[in-house]
Formats: structure tokens, C-alpha cells, sequence
């Protein structure tokens, strides 16, 4: 068992920027924390008795990669608020979570036991439709719950031979959205619009010729209140598609060096979105300060299941 300052270094380095509270007066331990790797995704196994873990806007900033958590609750019950839902999870009930936006883990004292299964949020939206509804609990009696689990945990047979992108289907399958959204018009405030019209191009990175006329004809706003937008956040249209593109390769080759792969860097720029090598190449090494060939060298690992 550990100690809360140990259990809250683990989470901090292996999830990112969640905090953690301990429980008031508390002198034991405040949990269990192990990381292990399947399909090349981490897979946290998580024991605590703590009060809270939060996910701040300010903490949201401070981290480069960007992850929708798979939570499968094995024991005890916890609170979530998250994507405009309060939730709570009781021992086989799952809810999918995602990095990029605020969170509240309610553990209030009680015992839990969970398993939070790291996607990497590109690889997740790549191609996708719809973006996989998070905060949205998914109870034990659901009929795909025990292929999921097969899947997380390998206990089935016939979960050893798939591959992640399988893993990704499935669970944009589990969590797809009912209904959908009429367009930014649907949501209330500028920084929802915003939100949406960014999940837009993370869907069609790779369409080459994916240009902000395209963008304000599927999220019915105009081309020059998009432009307004994204400078109002900092960038433009180009400079995001770019850097979302350079963000996808690198998901895929941190995933590929976990795994002990040597992808050929160039079908993954062409798959991005990107038409031109030279400008990969330069959009890459500005966001990562590295080369695409010695971010994968950092981030090799040995392999293990």
C-alpha cells in the first residue's frame, strides 16, 4: 500500500495532471497503483481510499498529450462529474472520460477499485463520425460489457490476437452518441462552439483538402466567425490542422515504439492529412522539438503485457 504523497506521484506521472485530496485527518495508506501495457496502451490498476481527484482547466493546459480514459469499476463505487453529467459507477459499470475536458472523481472515503485504460484521444477520433460520448455511465447488464472486459483484461481466448484500432471501434461503438448535434448553433456559449468546430477537424484530418470552407458548411457557422475563433485562441485554421496532424503521428508513433514497431514515418503523414514531407517534417520538429525518427527512438520501451 501507499502512502498518499506516493499514490499522488503515480497519478500525476502516468495520467497527467489529476489531483489528488486526501482524506481529512487521514495517517494510513491511500492506496494501490499499478501501470501495465496491452495493445500498446497503459492500463492503470487503481486502489484507493482518498476523498477526490480533480481535472482543472489550469491542469488541463499544463499537459501535452491528450487521452480518453476507459474507467472500468471493479469494486466499491465513485462519483463522477464530467461533460455536463454526474454519474456514479458501482462495481462493472464503465464511463469513458476525456483529458481535454474538466472532471470531479468523488470517492468521499469509500474503498475503490478501477481500472483506467489510457486511449490516445487522436487515435481515437481518427475518422470517426462522431466523437465517443464521455460522462455517460454504461452499466454492467449492457450486452458488449464482457467483450469489453475480454478485451481489457485478455481473459477470453480470442482477445490475444487483436490490435488496438479494434480496441478503439469498440469502445466509439459502446459510447456513440444518440441523436447528434445540429451544428454549433446547437450549443450555448462561444467556447462550446469553438469546442465543436475543433472535434470537427480532429475528425477529418485526413482529408488532404480538408479547408475551412468545408469546416463552417459541416458546423454551420461562417468562414470568417471561424477565423475569428481560432484567433481569438491563439492560432489560425492552418496552424491548428497542422499541429492537430503532427499530434496524430506522434500518437502513432508513440504507440508504435511501445510496442517495439518501426512504422514507416511517411505513410503516417500521408494518413494525417499531410500531401508534402518537407512540411511534416518542419511542422513536426517545431512542436515536438525532435525529428519524427528521434521522438520514436525516445520513446521506446520494452514491451509488456
Amino acid at each position: 500500500m501507499m502512502c498518499f504523497e506516493e499514490f499522488s506521484s503515480c497519478v500525476l506521472s502516468n495520467c497527467g495532471h489529476y489531483y489528488s485530496t486526501p482524506l481529512k485527518r487521514s495517517r494510513g495508506s491511500a492506496g494501490v497503483f499499478n501501470i501495465r501495457r496491452r495493445h500498446g496502451i497503459d492500463i492503470a490498476d487503481m486502489e484507493c481510499t482518498i476523498d477526490r481527484i480533480d481535472r482543472t482547466r489550469a491542469a488541463i493546459r499544463r499537459d501535452d498529450n491528450e487521452y480518453l480514459f476507459l474507467i472500468m469499476q471493479r469494486s466499491g463505487e465513485t462519483g463522477y462529474v464530467h461533460n455536463g453529467r454526474e454519474e456514479t459507477l458501482t462495481p462493472g459499470d464503465c464511463l469513458l472520460m476525456d483529458s481535454s475536458r474538466p472532471a470531479e472523481i468523488r470517492f468521499e472515503g469509500r474503498a475503490a477499485h478501477f481500472l483506467s485504460v489510457h486511449l490516445p484521444r487522436a487515435l481515437c477520433l481518427e475518422g470517426r463520425q462522431a466523437v465517443p460520448e464521455t460522462g455517460r455511465r454504461i452499466a454492467r447488464s449492457h450486452p458488449l460489457q464482457a467483450s469489453l472486459r475480454s478485451l481489457i483484461t485478455g481473459k477470453g481466448g480470442e482477445s490475444e490476437g487483436i490490435d488496438a484500432e479494434y480496441l478503439f471501434d469498440f469502445v466509439a461503438m459502446m459510447f456513440r452518441a444518440e441523436g447528434g448535434n445540429p451544428g454549433a448553433a446547437g450549443f450555448r456559449d462561444r467556447e462550446g462552439r469553438y469546442r465543436y468546430a475543433r472535434e470537427t477537424v480532429e475528425r477529418h484530418l485526413s482529408d488532404p483538402e480538408f479547408s475551412i470552407e468545408m469546416l463552417a458548411n459541416l458546423v454551420n457557422m461562417s468562414r470568417r466567425q471561424l477565423q475569428r475563433d481560432f484567433t481569438d485562441h491563439g492560432t489560425t485554421f492552418t496552424r491548428f490542422v497542422s499541429e492537430r496532424r503532427a499530434s496524430l503521428v506522434a500518437s502513432h508513433l508513440r504507440r508504435a515504439a511501445r510496442m517495439g514497431q518501426r512504422p514507416a514515418i511517411a505513410d503516417l503523414a500521408f494518413r494525417a492529412g499531410f500531401n508534402d514531407l518537407s512540411h511534416f517534417n518542419r511542422t513536426f520538429r517545431q512542436h515536438y522539438d525532435l525529428t519524427p525518427g528521434d521522438f520514436h527512438a525516445r520513446h521506446a520501451t520494452p514491451t509488456t503485457n
